[in-house]
């Protein structure tokens, strides 16, 4: 069997090969059938099957779950795949390991045990998560295997790195925007608004997404920024969970850290498909939020300029 490294079971082709004929070895035994049609749980079961089948001739893949005798899969971990699949077809699950007691397994590992199989390696998590999203596919009652959803985790995860890529970012890690290099002198004290900047982000009670625009303005005291380099500020805080309260705070925070300016706004007009998709289900609803520090909070008229500026106010008369 596979050696154990720090609580990781490092499974070798050659031990995969030798659990494999093992495993096709026992499976008519156990289903009392010699000729069986058996479906490999996507994704990894689906590499089993294949091994499994090319080592019995009388064991047959299908890519149908409803046309199986029984389900493979390469590890049974929770037990809530195994039960997912016997509740809804009423056939039974195999595995070629399992963590902990486990009858209808080749080899019991204790619970705490990773496994890592050939196709995997230590530093790779993505069949992992994505073996999450084809559980959760597969508790909508959907086939995960079928043509449309084949490839749906591993676009779901790059959709979602790309969406959350904010986590990876730092002030000084945005391109072109560096203290030194992105400040400038500021030679006047007037008003500056950069408005409408859309932005995405995705709700963290939800995971659902809240998109609209951010309007932002400050008045410079020594120094000025980039107009280019603010909407990359507002991405980097927006690409990540988040609540709108929260994005306009840390949009306005790091704004004063770095500009010092004499006053800084931000407003957040955003809608949330968490109220629009689901609860209260409102179409047309939208959420304003607006945080102010120096003389946008001080000034009653400073706050009223940048308000008409940003397009929130109308001037009075």
């Amino acid at each position: 069997m596979a050696k154990d490294t720090s609580r990781r079971l490092v499974v070798s082709t050659k031990d995969f090969g030798v659990g494999c004929a093992a495993f096709a070895a026992k499976l008519p035994v156990w289903e009392k059938k010699k000729e069986l049609k058996i479906y490999g749980i996507p994704k990894s079961g689906s590499i089993v099957a294949v091994e499994l089948a090319r080592a019995n001739d009388h064991l047959h893949v299908v890519y149908r779950p409803e046309e199986a005798d029984c389900f493979v899969d390469d590890i049974l971990d929770t037990g809530r795949t195994m039960k997912l699949y016997e509740e809804r077809y009423q056939k039974k699950v195999y595995a070629l390991y399992g963590k902990g007691k486990y009858r209808n397994c080749i080899y019991n590992v204790p619970a705490t045990q990773w496994v890592e199989f050939p196709w995997e390696s230590q530093e790779q998590t993505s069949k992992e998560h994505q073996d999450f999203v084809i559980r959760l596919i597969e508790e909508l009652g959907e086939n995960a295997s079928r043509e449309g959803l084949r490839d749906t985790p591993a676009r779901f995860l790059k959709a979602w790195r790309e969406m959350t890529s904010g986590y990876e970012l730092q002030l000084d890690e945005i391109r072109g925007l560096k203290p030194d290099t992105t400040l400038f002198r500021a030679d006047t004290h007037g008003m500056v608004v950069v408005k409408d900047i859309e932005f995405y982000s995705l709700c963290e009670h939800h995971l659902l997404p809240f998109v609209g625009k951010v309007h932002v303005g400050y008045l410079p005291d020594k120094f000025a920024i980039g107009l280019s380099k603010i909407p990359r500020i507002v991405d980097m805080f927006a690409q990540r969970l988040q609540v709108q309260e929260r994005l306009g705070q840390q949009i306005c925070d790091k704004l004063d850290e770095l500009l010092k300016p004499r006053g800084v706004g931000v407003i957040i007009e955003a809608s949330h498909f968490c109220t629009m998709m689901r609860g209260i289900k409102k179409q047309h609803s939208a959420i304003i939020t607006s945080h102010v520090k120096g003389y946008f909070k001080e000034n009653a008229r400073t706050r009223e300029e940048f308000l008409t500026l940003a397009g929130m106010s109308r001037p009075s008369h």
